[in-house]
């Protein structure tokens, strides 16, 4: 018996329908005669193997055979999540923070890891990363990528120098940015190394704008948007409104010729003007984009409705971005699997076991918003013998990717989802655990995925066209 997959999923456009398995991800475009065609085949009495498909609609039944959205056996749904199941990878290192101070000068409303919250920064360590502790960390991270398995021919290793605040203790970041790049003639995993640093700028000056330029670190810039409102929860210690400094920090930047790019966090004042952003883009001549989506705390709760909408002006942003010639990292993440059909088990270094976190005391972790209470923080740099791919904690964030949630085998962007964040997921309600979804993301994987068939059916028609002329 002919069926559909149930990883099978159907996709309404207009004059056309798309079919489409969320683990094959190949969407199969059917006119809309066609699809009633298919549809009154499998109800009806003679669609009894794949060969006694009529000969108007056999090319799409072959074509819905090979993705495996039609189906005649039994178990095929069961042996496709089995075998993508056995390829997610296993814990090994690629991702290092580094962080170089868990003092921030800011406590902006919405920080995820706590600087808005007394008595979570009171929990910060006051003393930042030493030289020694650098050292160490170095030899440490080292270890990692050596013993992981990758092959850095290809692979890129990352190292991300974070806080707080990182430049709070810049000689440290210097330090240990000369000490990687001396070493990368000896140690052949450090070949293709890529260092970059998340700031809000503003200890930003001359002297170390022309340094990080001369150092290759890849500086992302925080903001919330491009007016002052947007950015009315990024404020300092004093509860003052920082945008404007920030702006001449950029604008800085630009004239010493280091090409920044933005982290942009999407405030509920931020989604409600996307021509704010492209006004960003102009002013500043910005080439590359990261949208962060606002994260639940237990301090700081998002309102249901603002998932939605930030997911739509992700999409937004991004169709005008491109025009531009304009990267957006979170988008282009999908898109590649997408374009790839490649399963996305993890849209974060964390849930695919791949980055360690380095506290300035030296203490070792998985991921970098547990660092006010340290939690899943499972070793130190003094620990030689430690293996990721045997570490209890490593494995189990490892696990949490979609395809291992049943409440998520049932969504048509199951491949594409990459998860959102287990922290996130902890917080959105009582009783949640990492084990937990986080439908904040929910809705921005969904509103991807029906983007990015809708704009390849787009391409697909244009072509035609052109084709026939």
């Amino acid at each position: 018996m002919i069926r559909f997959s149930r990883f099978a999923h159907t996709f309404e456009l207009g004059e056309a329908v798309t079919l489409y398995h969320s683990l094959r991800m190949k969407p199969v475009y059917l006119s809309r005669d066609s699809f009633e065609d298919l549809q009154a085949w499998l109800a009806g009495p003679f669609c009894i193997d794949f060969d006694s498909a009529p000969d108007a609609i056999k090319e799409e039944v072959l074509q819905l055979k090979k993705w495996k959205i039609l189906t005649s056996r039994e178990d095929e749904d069961e042996k496709v999540l089995e075998f993508i199941k056995s390829r997610i990878p296993t814990p090994a290192i690629s991702v290092c923070y580094m962080i170089l101070s868990e003092q921030c000068n800011l406590a902006c409303k919405y920080c995820f890891l706590g600087n808005n919250d007394t008595d979570k920064r009171s929990h910060f360590n006051l003393q930042n990363m030493s030289i020694e502790t650098a050292e160490k960390a170095v030899d440490f991270f080292l270890k990692q990528l050596k013993t992981s398995g990758l092959d850095f021919e290809k692979e890129k290793p990352v190292v991300i120098f974070y806080g707080g605040e990182p430049l709070v203790n810049y000689p440290t970041l210097v330090y240990i940015a000369e000490k990687l790049l001396s070493l990368k003639e000896s140690e052949k995993c450090l070949k293709n190394l890529e260092m970059s640093m998340v700031t809000n700028g503003l200890l930003l000056d001359d002297d170390r704008i022309k340094k990080l330029k001369e150092l290759g670190i890849g500086v992302a810039i925080s903001v919330d948007g491009f007016t002052e409102e947007e950015n009315r929860m990024r404020i300092d210690r004093s509860g003052k409104v920082v945008f404007g400094k920030i702006l001449e920090k950029i604008e800085r930047c630009q004239e010493l010729g280091l090409n920044i790019s933005l982290s942009v966090t999407l405030s509920e004042e931020t989604i409600k003007n996307k021509e704010n952003i492209l006004k960003l883009v102009n002013a500043y001549n910005i080439h590359s984009f990261g949208f962060n989506i606002m994260m639940s705390s237990d301090t700081f709760i998002v309102p249901d409705s603002y998932n939605e909408e930030a997911a739509q002006f992700i999409i937004d942003e991004f169709v005008e971005l491109r025009k531009l010639g304009i990267y957006e990292d979170r988008m282009m993440r999908k898109l590649d699997s997408f374009a790839k059909a490649q399963v996305y088990y993890s849209d974060c270094a964390a849930t695919c076991g791949g980055q360690i976190v380095i506290a300035p005391n030296g203490q070792v972790g998985i991921c970098h918003g547990c660092l006010y209470d340290k939690k899943y923080f499972v070793t130190d740099i003094d620990d030689q013998a430690f293996d990721c791919k045997t570490n209890d904690s490593y494995i189990e964030w490892s696990q949490l990717t979609p395809v291992n949630h049943e409440e998520c085998l049932d969504c048509p962007a199951l491949g594409i989802c990459g998860g959102g964040c287990p922290l996130n997921a902890m917080y959105l309600k009582p009783g949640n655990t990492i084990h937990s979804i986080d439908t904040r993301f929910c809705s921005h994987a969904k509103k991807t995925l029906d983007f990015l068939i809708r704009d390849l059916y787009r391409v697909v028609q244009k072509r035609t066209v052109l084709d026939a002329k």
